[in-house]
C-alpha cells in the first residue's frame, strides 16, 4: 500500500465535520473512498487536508456557476476593454490549490513509467565506458 512520505500515522477513517455544504459532504465522501480505494493510507490526522479538499471544491462549484450564469469575460466600462471575470480567474487558482492538497494526500501523476524492455542507462554508461 502507498504511504503518505514520512509519515507513520495509524490508518483510520477522519471524520467528517458537521456543517459541510451538500457539495462539500457530496465530495468528501468521494475523495475518502477514492483514497481508500487507491489503497492510500490516511488517518485522522488527515482531515484537515481533506477538509481544505472539499472546502475548495465547493468554492469551485461556486465560481464554476458565477462564471456560466454571468460568462469568462467582462466589459471594463471604463476603457471597453474585455478581461477575464474575477469568478474565472478565481477557479483557475483553485484548481491549483486542490491539486497541491491532492498531492499532499498523496495523489501524484507519476512523470514517466519505468520502461521494460531494453538496456538500463547503467548498462549503457558501464558500456560506454568499456569503449
Amino acid at each position: 500500500m502507498a504511504r503518505l512520505p514520512n509519515q507513520n500515522m495509524t490508518p483510520g477513517r477522519p471524520v467528517k465535520p458537521a456543517g459541510l455544504s451538500k457539495v462539500a459532504s457530496a465530495e468528501w465522501d468521494r475523495l475518502v473512498k477514492e483514497l481508500q480505494q487507491s489503497n492510500i493510507h490516511i488517518a485522522k490526522a488527515h482531515g484537515l487536508l481533506i477538509e481544505l479538499a472539499v472546502a475548495i471544491v465547493s468554492d469551485m462549484a461556486y465560481a464554476r456557476k458565477t462564471v456560466e450564469k454571468e460568462g469568462e469575460y467582462i466589459l471594463n466600462k471604463r476603457t471597453g476593454d474585455t478581461k477575464t471575470h474575477p469568478a474565472a480567474r478565481r477557479l483557475d487558482s483553485l484548481r491549483r490549490d486542490y491539486v497541491k492538497v491532492l498531492s499532499a494526500l498523496g495523489l501524484r501523476t507519476p512523470v514517466s513509467s519505468p520502461v521494460e524492455d531494453g538496456p538500463s542507462l547503467e548498462d549503457m554508461l558501464n558500456a560506454k565506458r568499456m569503449l
